[in-house]
């Protein structure tokens, strides 16, 4: 039977979400969308539980109405400006005399590399692999199958305050619904902002919102760094869509500390930014790399509004859904593969 989940997203006056229904091969499906007006969220923070979980509830509905399927599971995509990165490393040895790199050994490093003192108050949000590395060899993007004595990683820990985690799991609950897990919305939106050209560069995104901006650095898709305000456009863009230049120099200088800002070769511009002709004018002018405005990719097999930027995040949630699933798969898979053949060969010799 297949299984049903909803993705959704808190921001800019309003809660999205999309519905998919999983296959038993770890992808997904796209069924339907959903959005409804809401002031209980404010540059990521719930301000109002009830009301939050009132609208939570209200565009669950609505999608269970479109699709007469209840979700059985419901991931948010979250942020907040205090998201921040840890760097770490671990090495894991594979055999004394060097063998194949699997699913597991790297699952397995992984782990051992974000063994790290996290503050109390924090939770770790992703653990993202930057880099591999094979004995002395490094810049290895994917180590599956490759041969060496010791297996190396180099991290990123994303962390967020845990009270933001707790009461987004307690407005999905009291909404009637299972919380199931969490992405940050900005690298979600990766996912539909970010082009096969774009994955072999340096690629910077900055996801500009009514109030909350955050700005993310790709080095060959991968996220090397971010950082996330709690104000945005509504600081530095008029009524009238004049740029405040100076507040929006100031958040420029602050992304220019992003870790290897330096071999950046592309700007991204999405969110409500995007849609400020004299903001990427400014932006080409400050930077003086290519600048973008942000479009949310569309699948074949998709339907979406005309208005598909406001769904980048909870779409970007199932592709990163999507990818994790499918990496599990394949080592679930391994795993069947390996028993399998044991069995036949206690079967045959014993």
């Amino acid at each position: 039977m297949e299984k049903y989940v909803a993705v959704i997203n808190a921001g800019r006056g309003e809660v999205s979400a999309v519905m998919a229904r999983w296959r038993k091969n770890g992808s997904c499906v796209f069924e339907d969308f959903a959005r409804v007006k809401s002031e209980a969220f404010s540059g990521g923070i719930i301000s109002d539980v009830v009301q939050a979980s009132g609208s939570i509830s209200e565009v669950l509905n609505k999608l269970t109405e479109k699709t007469g399927k209840k979700a059985s599971d419901v991931y948010a995509a979250v942020t907040s400006a205090s998201i921040d990165r840890i760097s770490s490393s671990g090495v894991v040895l594979l055999s004394k005399y060097g063998r194949e790199v699997r699913q597991r050994d790297i699952a397995r490093c992984i782990d051992i590399a974000s063994t790290v003192k996290i503050p109390l108050d924090k939770e770790p949000l992703h653990k993202i692999a930057r880099e591999f590395y094979i004995d002395s060899e490094k810049g290895i993007k994917n180590p599956m199958d490759l041969d060496g004595v010791k297996l190396g990683v180099d991290v990123n820990i994303l962390t967020i305050n845990s009270s933001v985690l707790n009461n987004m799991s307690k407005c999905i609950a009291h909404a009637g619904f299972v919380p199931a897990g969490f992405v940050f919305s900005g690298l979600a939106s990766s996912y539909r902002f970010l082009n096969d050209e774009d994955k072999n560069m340096v690629t910077a995104i900055f996801n500009l919102h009514k109030n909350l901006t955050e700005i993310m650095l790709f080095d060959r898709g991968t996220l090397a760094d971010c950082r996330v305000f709690s104000y945005g456009t509504d600081k530095y863009v008029s009524g009238n869509g004049i740029v405040e230049r100076s507040v929006l120099e100031n958040l420029y200088s602050e992304g220019t500390k992003l870790c290897e800002w330096e071999k950046v070769q592309k700007i991204i511009v999405a969110g409500s930014g995007a849609l400020f002709e004299e903001l990427i004018e400014f932006s080409e002018q400050f930077f003086n790399v290519p600048i973008v405005a942000g479009v949310c990719a569309r699948k074949d097999y998709e339907e979406l509004p005309p208005e598909r930027a406001g769904y980048s995040a909870p779409l970007g949630v199932l592709d990163y859904l999507t990818s994790e699933n499918q990496k599990n798969h394949i080592c679930i898979g391994a795993l069947k593969r390996f028993f399998s053949g044991t069995i036949k060969f206690i079967d045959k010799y014993f």
